[in-house]
Parts: structure tokens; sequence; C-alpha cells
């Protein structure tokens, strides 16, 4: 009987919002039901710093590779419920199909990286970006929750973090606590669905054959805030060529990242969009030039590309704007991240496992940031499942079958990792193919060599 059913951890007949915010109680109370599993599984369960969680198993009795399996459980708003939990779920179940070998020897560590949504701190992937030093304790009291609670507190990282462990600690026995819950694996896997319609359109196309996406680069988010100053006025008298309207500065801006986005995207280099425009103090007044507005700006990044030139792009948008509009700008770079290449080993891996299972797989970006971005490791990569109703909203939903196709894929290539290769210490090095009877008599020698050596 099986330890790990999918159906504890998914309701595949909902399409109820989840709002599983990270560090919160709805976040915690699905931690724990992962964290009896992997203790039911057998594995060690630490807890670090930040709030990654990790369950560890030896599989085998000899020394092997360490491979790190996860992802995240934490949501965004009104968010879907396949989006993070499908990787931390299929990594459980690869562990239950290694513990049933007799031939593989590694380490597993099943892992969920805390608060990947940028949702209720406004920053990313902040678990997987401490493992590798983006983020240090030092950083905790200044990055504080972007809603403010009813009683107008605006709680740390830090308060989050105590707040949550303690709730965990409280209800669950054996958790150890650790700095981080690795410095660095071997390998870093992560299954997540699709965030495209590309592998649900192919699993059609083709008669309903089993597919999945390799991710071949992991995207970064290069996140700006700018803030306008203006003037205030009477709409009624002041005539247009003299207003200097924040809010007409906004919308230039939205203009020119509509023209950036595009040829990036043509480019294949990434992609950015406006998010939000807020004008502080303007309360929709009908009659009054606003003086003040704030944007925000997210863009995305693929490949080698650097943040660096995409500011400089967007610099020369600010200074193009601000000239027209009689404004000023001020630009604040909220956060920016490096795209990563993921292991062109361990994708072809993949791809002879999808080949012997008799799975289609294609090869596709993550626009998206991911924590398999950030987590360090030797090797890392990540797979696409088929998923309808797009990402972060409620009709998100992929089907069991993906899922177990993920578990599928993910046990294949860590068997094909920790698949003990015997050495015999004397066994002669292949040679050459021979062309000559004086070559001959020459390779003679240096294996007669080595068996006497």
């Amino acid at each position: 009987m099986s330890i790990v059913k999918l159906e504890e951890f998914f309701n595949f007949k909902s399409q109820e919002p989840i709002n599983r915010l990270a560090y919160t109680k709805e976040d915690m109370d699905y931690k724990i039901k992962v964290i009896r599993k992997m203790q039911e599984l057998g594995m060690d369960v630490t807890i670090d710093t930040i709030g990654n969680i990790c369950g560890s198993i030896k599989i085998g009795e000899k020394p092997g590779k360490t491979i790190a399996i996860g992802s995240h459980t934490d949501s965004v708003y009104n968010g879907g419920q396949y989006d993070g939990p499908v990787g931390v779920i299929s990594g459980l179940q690869t562990v239950e199909e290694l513990l049933k070998s007799k031939k593989h020897n590694g380490t597993i560590k099943v892992v969920i990286y805390s608060c990947e949504e940028s949702s209720r701190f406004g920053n990313a992937c902040l678990g997987s970006k401490y493992l590798n030093g983006d983020i240090t304790p030092s950083d905790f009291d200044n990055i504080k929750v972007q809603k403010k609670s009813e009683d107008g507190k605006q709680i740390t990282l830090r308060e989050a973090i105590q707040e949550a462990k303690k709730y965990l600690h409280e209800r669950v026995q054996g958790i150890t606590e650790v700095e981080k819950v690795f410095d660095s694996v071997d390998y870093a896997l992560e299954a997540h669905i699709e965030q495209y319609k590309e592998l649900a359109k192919e699993y059609k196309k083709n008669k309903r054959q089993n597919v999945i996406g390799i991710v071949t680069s992991v995207g970064s988010a290069v996140r700006v805030q700018y803030d306008v100053t203006g003037q205030s006025d009477h709409t009624g008298s002041t005539p247009m060529r003299k207003r200097k309207n924040a809010v007409d500065t906004t919308a230039l801006v939205g203009k020119e990242i509509i023209k950036l986005g595009t040829k990036y995207e043509k480019t294949g280099i990434g992609r950015a969009s406006q998010v939000e425009i807020s004008t502080p103090g303007h309360n929709r007044s009908f009659n009054q030039i606003p003086n003040k507005a704030q944007g925000l700006i997210d863009f995305r990044l693929l490949g080698k590309n650097t943040p660096d030139s995409v500011l400089q792009d967007f610099n020369k948008i600010l200074e193009k704007v601000q000239k027209k509009t009689k404004t000023k700008t001020e630009m604040t770079v909220v956060s920016k991240g490096i795209p990563v290449v993921t292991s062109k080993e361990l994708n072809s891996t993949i791809e002879k496992v999808c080949i012997e299972k008799n799975i289609k797989s294609i090869q596709m970006p993550s626009y998206a940031g991911q924590d398999t971005g950030y987590v360090p490791a030797k090797k890392k990569t990540m797979i696409f499942i088929p998923s309808k109703g797009g990402s972060h909203n409620p009709k998100e939903r992929t089907k069991k079958e993906f899922i177990e196709l993920a578990s599928q894929v993910i046990t294949g290539t860590c068997e094909t990792i920790l698949l003990e290769k015997f050495k015999d210490r004397n066994a002669v090095n292949i040679v050459p193919k021979i062309k000559s009877t004086k070559q001959k008599a020459v390779n003679l020698k240096k294996r007669q060599e080595v068996r006497i050596h």
C-alpha cells in the first residue's frame, strides 16, 4: 500500500482559491502534513533559520551523490492548489519508490523552500536565496510584509519566521533546528506545473500521449519602483501644455514598456510589464491634477542576460518621458536577479528517462522565477507538467496522472544518478584499436606492466 497518496494533499474536484501565504497558519498546516509524511517514510526532518524544511534519507548502504528534490507550499492571494506543492509531493513519492531499491546509493533531500511567492513580503524565493547567501539573517528585520494588519502593524520577516516556528514546534515533535538545511548539494531537481499552455496543447495534439517540459533556463525578475513628482493644479484652469501631471508620466512609461517588452520577447531576452500605478493623496478627485504617482515594473530575463542592460534601457525611458511631461522621476531597484541556464547533462538524463518510459519531452524556458534558479547545487534543472487554467489563480488545475508522471520522471532521473557503478581496480584500461603488428606488441607490453604493478 502506498504511503504517499496524492488525495491527501490535493482536492482534484475543487477550484476553491488557496490563500496559503508564507509563514501563515494555513501555510504551516500544509507543511505539517508534509512533515508527518516525511517522518512516516523514515526521513530525518530539519528546519533552518529562515524556515526551509528538509527531510533527508539515505538510500542504499554505500556512499553516493546527494540530490535535493523540492519546491514550495506557499501561495499567492487567491491562488491555485498545484503551483509549488507538486514539486514537494512528487519528491515524497520519489523517496517511497527509491526505498524499494537495492542497487542505488546516495542521499535524497525533499525540501520545502520557504516563501517562494512575493505576495506577502514583496520579495520572491526567500528560502532558496538564503541558502545561496543572497539573503542573510541581518536582512530579516528590513524585509516587511506589504499588507499591514488591522492595528496598523507591519511585521518583519524575522517576526513572521518566529511565529511560524512556534506554531510548528507546538504541533510536531522530532524536528531539528539547523542554520541551513544544506550548504550545497550535488544535484537539485524540481517538478512544477506548466505556467504556459504549450504542454497542454501538445498533450491534446498527440492524442493524449504523456508529455513533460524540460526547462533549459530559469528566468529572473528585475523589479523597479519609480516615483513621479509633478505639480498639483485645477483641471479647469490649467491648459494641457502647462500641466505637470504625474499620472501622464506613468501612462507614457507604460506605453514605452510595452514596446520594450515586445522587443525582449522577439529577441528571446525576456518580458516586461506595467504592474501597478498609484497616486498618493489624490483620492480620485476629478478636478485635481495629480502631483504624485508611483509605478511598479516587473522585468523578466532569460539565458545569459544581466539586469544592468535592462536597467539602462529603463533609465532611457524615464529620461525621455520626464522631459516630455516636465515631471521628475526617481527610480528604486526593489530586487534583481541573474537568470540561470540549467544543466545540459541533467536535461540529457531526463530526456533519456522519458524515451525509456515512452514520454514525449519538449525543451522550454521558465520565464517565471523559481527556487531552482537560486538553490546552491553543482547541477540543477526542473521539469514542467501539463496544467490548465493558467497560473496563480483558482482555475489552475492539473490531473492526478500528470503529478504521477512527474514522480516517474524524477524517480527515473534519481535512479540514473544513484546507480552504483562497480569498478575493478585491477582492470586494464581499454586500448586503442590495433593497426599493426608492432603496435600489438607495444600494447601487450603495456597490459603486462599494468598487471605486474
